[in-house]
């Protein structure tokens, strides 16, 4: 029996291991060894039920501290307004409970009937140790790895069954199944599965649904969504909740007001093998293997390979153009951000300040401003390349200035009045005629694209998109503001 407490700060000092089990290369589905094989690796999603004891509803994994996956139609079993799930790790010597803190899905408008929202059946929860520690035991944890697996491979599904009450004690059973992947969804399969799933040759039962899926190298590839009786099973990829974001639970996953897995994993909580890339504005691109390639274009069919955008230039010959263009793609990027933000009205520039944590009644008093650069472009990242006629192609990139100058404009009697404080976030004061000019200084990543007219040789009809802060070199990292669309020319 485990009593639920109050949150347990000794999460945030717990020792870490992604030590993985063996299994072998069987088909089909049998009890594992022991209930506590997988350590806290393996999650039970948990209902209390009144008057004592509990059922497992489905399985989850946890991939880093209070970090774990689970199936997005398991958490929808508990009603929005009633008691929320208990997720139950198992050791050999006892059992630690954690209660969720904030969780994330991806969501979106079917189809065929707007009044029917989808969900992607992966979801991301952050969660608070509410039991006993056992900090004699180490905190297990699933590495991950983001792959399309191959038709043929092997893998291995693991997930609790509930099976009945005694004295008010579930009867759990962990359980693990083997079979062969048969087919590759990366598109997804339809609104019941919208997001990339794949087809494995394996019985799986209900209550391991949200259980961790892994290879024969021991790391998690997706979670188990559904499955027939007999098999197959379907299995949600873990690609969507590379982007998912989410409060953390423990003292440095709470620096920002959320944290990513690729930033659990950057802080060493998490362990994420593949190639990764994740822009500034939070959209992720991932890069598969020649083999996965070719599984993914004979997966996706006609109708999205004929909506997709062909790129005009290949890696080599992006790389090729950049070396002579790149510099005045630069200039031109630069150019249409510092005209986008100077034409902005007081209002909007007031909403970039306030990224900066600027207060709000030294806002409410910029009267005027005008915006200037310092340092110039700095990383800047084409993303995309597309073919609009025989004598022009768009360019659609990203890229940061590393100094951006707002000189703001304020009445001399607020100022008077404001020294002190206004001192801690303006700098260089200038009066004259009863207004005081002040600077203010930030770092910004823009979103933009431009078009490259081959004849001319020229960069044209440079736009911006989206702007977000970039956190300080020195000093206090502050979290990057939320993405703020500008009206771009």
């Amino acid at each position: 029996m485990t009593e639920v407490t109050e949150g347990n700060p000794a999460l945030g000092s717990l020792a870490l291991s992604w030590q993985t089990a063996e299994y072998s290369a069987e088909d089909g589905l049998g009890p594992m060894g022991s209930l506590h094989e997988a350590g806290d690796s393996l999650v039970a999603v948990a209902r209390l039920e009144e008057g004592g004891g509990a059922t497992i509803l489905g399985s989850g994994v946890m991939v880093g501290p209070g970090l774990l996956l689970t199936a997005t139609h398991v958490l929808d079993e508990f009603p929005i307004d009633g008691p929320g799930p208990v997720f139950l790790t198992f050791l050999p010597n006892g059992c630690r409970a954690w209660l969720p803190r904030d969780q994330m899905t991806v969501t979106g408008p079917s189809q065929f009937d707007e009044r029917r929202t989808i969900k992607s059946d992966i979801t991301l929860v952050s969660c608070t140790l509410n039991s006993e520690a056992h900090d004699g035991a180490p905190l297990m944890l699933a590495p991950m790895e983001i792959a399309l697996p191959l038709v043929g491979d092997r893998l291995w599904a693991m997930g609790f069954r509930h099976q009945g009450m005694d004295d008010r004690s579930a009867l759990v059973t962990p359980f693990v199944s083997s079979g062969l992947v048969t087919a590759a969804f990366p598109h997804g399969r339809g609104e019941r599965m919208a997001s990339p799933c794949f087809e494995v040759d394996m019985d799986t039962l209900g209550g391991m649904s949200g259980g961790p899926v892994v290879n024969a190298d021991g790391r998690l590839v997706g979670i188990v969504s559904s499955s027939l009786e007999g098999g197959p099973s379907h299995i949600t990829l873990i690609w969507e909740a590379i982007r998912f974001r989410v409060a953390g639970a423990t003292p440095k996953l709470t620096a920002n007001k959320t944290v990513s897995l690729l930033g659990a994993q950057a802080l060493g909580f998490a362990k994420l093998k593949g190639h990764v890339e994740r822009d500034p504005f939070g959209d992720v691109t991932l890069k598969l293997s020649e083999a996965e390639g070719a599984l993914f274009a004979a997966s996706v069919s006609p109708s999205v390979v004929e909506a997709a955008k062909p790129r005009v230039l290949d890696e080599n010959q992006l790389e090729a153009f950049l070396d002579s263009w790149g510099a005045d793609l630069e200039d031109a990027a630069l150019e249409s951000a510092i005209h986008v933000l100077g034409q902005v009205s007081v209002d909007k520039a007031r909403e970039f300040l306030q990224d900066d944590c600027i207060p709000q009644k030294y806002l409410d008093a910029i009267e005027g401003f005008s915006v200037e650069d310092c340092d110039g472009v700095e990383d800047l990242t084409v993303t995309a390349t597309e073919e609009i006629d025989e004598d022009s192609f768009r360019l659609d990139y990203y890229f940061d200035v590393g100094t951006l100058i707002w000189t703001v404009e304020i009445d001399e009697a607020f100022v008077r009045d404001n020294t002190e404080g206004l001192d801690e976030h303006f700098y260089n004061a200038r009066r004259e005629h009863g207004i005081v000019r002040m600077e203010a200084y930030q770092r910004r990543y823009f979103r933009g694209s431009a078009i490259f007219r081959r004849g001319a040789e020229v960069f044209s009809d440079a736009a911006i998109t989206l702007s977000a802060l970039k956190p300080r070199r020195r000093g206090k990292m502050r979290q990057p503001g939320v993405a703020a669309e500008v009206d771009g020319p």
